[in-house]
């Protein structure tokens, strides 16, 4: 059958205004809310700016229906698991958590546009709407099925099925921000396998725990040990060069292994920054964070700079980072110290998503300058 000439524009009308979300996903994760234009939007696209409003009227419409898509995405990847998992609850539960982890909704960019929606929430009840809705809904889900999953265990152990599914959707919202911190390097199968050994964990009923994921039979009770975050000190000065070296490479820098060295020894000497090292299971250094005191004078009280975060390659998606971060923000505490600052790329949304997720807020009423005196 012929597509008639009304056809084919109803086509042409959808056809375009998928472009427009994309090219707005695009957009939100590349320069963010405060530097979004309609003009960008319609660069990505390939389209004019008129466009834009021809089919979304304004730009805070075509902002919503982006939301929406995101969110009706994720509640479509996760429905259609649950309904080829079939009637077992345990599996249930298993469809929907690997379904959480899916490449298609844990996009990098995908991700970096929720966060970002998150993050504006707090000024906007209609953002809030959506984003709560599929949070509750989603929790819902997890804690119904947790519950018939306990009461499959016989005798039924007294457990809370609240208390699990928190920490289900808490695990899973952690490897969402570690998608944010590492972007395409997120080691998604690591990740589904890491969630798996928590369900055999907790339901060792109805689970068995993943290859790798359990307890080494040579050492009885011994698991997979999370990375050790401690102080760096002058007998680290080897380990957290190589990775400082690395750090700076990562900022276009040559490699300098020596200089790194150098100028670590001077820190440490002069006792000028503070350095927290990641340790993985064998003692090896996978990552990094170092910070500089500073003073406020108006508050007459310090502070902290955070200036150098970096997880070795092989060690990324294990949360590393955000452990060190965390670390970073006890020791600030220990110290009295007023607040911590950072400095991030205007476009690196999904940093800003990132560290927005773990309390640090944007600042808006200060312009910074920099006078180079090199």
């Amino acid at each position: 059958m012929a597509i008639t000439p009304k056809e084919n524009s109803q086509a042409l009308q959808q056809e375009r205004k998928r472009l427009l979300i994309d090219a707005t996903m695009t957009s939100i994760a590349r320069q963010g809310f405060s530097n979004l234009t309609l003009s960008r939007i319609a660069g990505h696209a390939g389209l004019t700016a008129g466009i834009v409003n021809f089919y979304f009227n304004s730009k805070e419409a075509l902002l919503l229906e982006t939301l929406k898509s995101v969110a009706e995405e994720f509640d479509h990847t996760v429905y259609s698991a649950l309904d080829r998992a079939g009637s077992s609850p345990a599996e249930r539960l298993r469809a929907v958590v690997l379904a959480s982890l899916a490449p298609e909704i844990t996009e990098p960019r995908k991700v970096a546009v929720w966060y970002a929606f998150m993050s504006e929430g707090h000024a906007r009840a209609d953002y809030q709407e959506i984003c709560g809705h599929r949070d509750q809904r989603y929790f819902t889900e997890i804690h119904g099925l947790c519950r018939e999953v306990i009461a499959l265990a016989n005798p039924r152990p007294a457990i809370s099925a609240s208390a699990i599914a928190h920490a289900i959707c808490g695990l899973i919202d952690e490897f969402w921000q570690d998608v944010l911190f590492i972007g395409a390097d997120f080691e998604r199968e690591r990740a589904s396998n890491q969630c798996l050994a928590f369900l055999a964990s907790v339901f060792p009923w109805a689970y068995q725990m993943p290859e790798g994921e359990g307890a080494d039979p040579q050492h009885p009770g011994a698991g997979v040990r999370k990375p050790a975050i401690r102080r760096a000190s002058t007998d680290d000065l080897s380990e957290v060069a190589r990775l400082f070296d690395l750090y700076r490479q990562f900022y276009q820098q040559p490699a300098n292994r020596r200089g790194a060295g150098v100028y670590l020894d001077q820190r440490f000497a002069a006792e000028d920054s503070v350095i927290f090292l990641a340790e993985d299971e064998s003692g090896r250094a996978i990552g990094f964070t170092q910070m500089y005191p500073a003073l406020c004078s108006v508050a007459m009280a310090r502070y902290w700079v955070l200036y150098d975060l970096f997880v070795d390659r092989a060690a990324r998606g294990a949360g590393v980072g955000r452990m060190l971060m965390e670390r970073a923000r006890a020791h600030a505490v220990e110290s009295g110290a007023l607040r911590i600052d950072l400095e991030t790329a205007v476009d690196n949304t999904i940093g800003q998503a990132l560290y927005e997720s773990l309390g640090y807020v944007r600042e808006t009423q200060f312009h910074k300058y920099s006078l180079n005196l090199g």
